[in-house]
């Protein structure tokens, strides 16, 4: 069979329409987020408030997510606490940025404190039949009080008051902050890439802190 000599027009025009398309992808999109966030890292200073709130929003607008919060964790006394939001009721916020944690919070099981479910080394979920909110915090920190008395009909169901965290950790596992989300605006659990997304988040984060902040010493 004869070679089909091509127009090298012909070749270039197809490649740039070939990459155009793969623009509109999702998983084209989501490197469009990422490349965003990095380049936070080539403005100096690097303003790791400016950075973390343009994570919360974009998990907030990718994921289709109720609400996001992303806290850290002071270098100079260790205190926790949150620092930015996306989707939450203004009352709400000015509630919760008040709460402050200890390293220990975070730990999987706590006498006397959330019960969590691992996901994954940095994942894990916090659902509301294990952890009732007292009356006084139902009307503070939920983000719609009028949800409570639903109840889960499936596995894929998420409830008001249930979150999920994933840690912001240094190569030593120390803990430098964490973001904590809601179930989807479709009242579901993110899909599990979409936890996986959020960690590679978590990893970029990890570098913008570590760039302002002195290593934080283990508590």
């Amino acid at each position: 069979m004869a070679n089909v000599l091509l127009d090298p027009e012909t070749v270039k025009r197809g490649l740039r329409i070939n990459y155009l398309g793969a623009r509109s992808d999702q998983a084209s999109k989501l490197i469009d987020g990422f490349a965003s966030l990095l380049a936070r890292f080539q403005k100096k200073p690097v303003v790791v408030n400016d950075i973390i709130q343009d994570a919360a929003n974009y998990i907030h607008r990718q994921f289709r997510l109720r609400w996001v919060m992303i806290g850290l964790r002071d270098p100079s006394d260790g205190v926790c606490s949150y620092r930015v939001e996306a989707g939450m009721r203004h009352e709400v916020w000015e509630w919760q940025k008040k709460r402050t944690y200890k390293k220990e919070d975070f730990a999987l099981t706590k006498a006397g404190w959330y019960n969590a479910g691992e996901i994954s080394r940095l994942t894990r979920v916090y659902l509301e039949e294990e952890n009732p909110l007292g009356e006084e915090d139902v009307g503070k920190i939920v983000n719609r009080p009028f949800m409570m008395k639903a109840t889960r009909k499936s596995q894929e169901d998420t409830l008001e008051t249930d979150f999920i965290d994933t840690l912001i950790l240094t190569p030593d596992n120390e803990l430098l902050g964490w973001i904590e989300y809601s179930g989807t605006i479709a009242g579901k659990f993110p899909d599990p890439m979409v936890f996986r997304w959020i960690e590679f988040i978590a990893a970029i984060l990890a570098a913008a802190i570590s760039t302002q902040s002195p290593q934080i010493a283990p508590a």
